[in-house]
């Protein structure tokens, strides 16, 4: 399995920054904060506003009236990033699909574990449901995407209530807090953050919730379909591909593809990677499909 040349320079911008120490989880979060503000690359839209979807805080991206809405859930590993971490690469995200975004910005591990971040979820998604007309956006048909962390939000909320989405992009998600760790550990995500982002997650046998461990679900059939994203240099890769398999095998329409030569975190830097791209124009495509399937 060969390394991208666009991974190989991240792994070695990664190891010569020293990487974050996790413990320290607000100097983390205040360092990944204070870079995604200074820049200077924010692409302008037709709307974007802070809101307060029934108490949980969002930030809605329009790229024109009436465009259709996707709930965005970011990634983190339940414990890092916010809206402004991520407003960058949404920004993106909606000028090149042409679909407005709500990004939640839910509550966060260790201070508030599960189910708090996936009632936020639950709330926002409900939210647009009720409101979508009031803010010009077009909630009809409503897909949900996350990424890593993110998309196992996302999964949960299939398994809570399969009918709050009608379909689900899920961004190398992890899906088993049980399930070893397989492939390669790289400084994009290493098994030991992992273990502690779970733990932070959800404590002890709480990791085995169908919510959490979504891998362990029994209404996979009614979840709605789905694309699964994952990355050759990945140690989600292995769960997440048998948990597309296992949606697939349930009966549910998904498509699963894997990025070869990529890492994890690779989704939301395009400025970086060509593959980036590639995979924003793919969703974006997926879900003007359903979209217009559903009507």
């Amino acid at each position: 399995m060969a390394l991208h040349p666009q991974s190989r320079a991240l792994l070695d911008a990664f190891a010569a920054d020293g990487g974050p120490s996790l413990p320290d989880v607000e100097a983390v979060r205040a360092s990944a904060r204070a870079v995604a503000l200074e820049s200077t690359e924010r692409i302008g839209l037709d709307h974007v506003s802070d809101i307060d979807a029934d108490g949980v805080p969002c930030r809605l991206y329009r790229p024109r009236p009436g465009a259709p809405v996707a709930l965005y859930v970011h990634g983190g590993g339940w414990v890092l990033h916010d809206l402004e971490t991520h407003d960058v690469f949404c920004r993106y995200l909606v000028h090149r699909t042409g679909w407005a975004l709500l990004a939640v910005d839910y509550r966060r591990a260790p201070e508030h574990p599960h189910p708090a971040p996936l009632d936020d979820v639950q709330t926002a998604a409900a939210w647009i449901r009720a409101h979508d007309r009031e803010h010009w956006i077009d909630g009809s048909f409503l897909p949900a995407i996350g990424d890593s962390s993110g998309a196992n939000l996302v999964a949960g909320l299939c398994v809570r209530d399969p009918g709050a989405i009608d379909y689900q992009v899920l961004i190398y998600p992890p899906v088993d807090r049980r399930a070893e760790l397989s492939g390669e550990s790289t400084a994009a995500l290493e098994t030991q953050q992992m273990d502690w982002f779970w733990e932070a997650y959800a404590p002890g046998d709480r990791g085995d919730h169908p919510e959490v461990s979504v891998l362990n679900a029994t209404n996979l059939a009614a979840h709605p379909p789905a694309f699964v994203l994952t990355n050759e240099h990945d140690i989600l890769r292995d769960q997440a591909e048998v948990y597309a398999a296992a949606l697939a095998e349930a009966g549910v329409e998904v498509v699963a593809h894997r990025a070869l030569g990529m890492v994890h975190s690779f989704w939301r830097q395009p400025q970086v990677f060509d593959g980036a791209r590639a995979a924003v124009t793919m969703v974006g495509a997926l879900l003007d499909s359903h979209r217009t399937d559903a009507r």
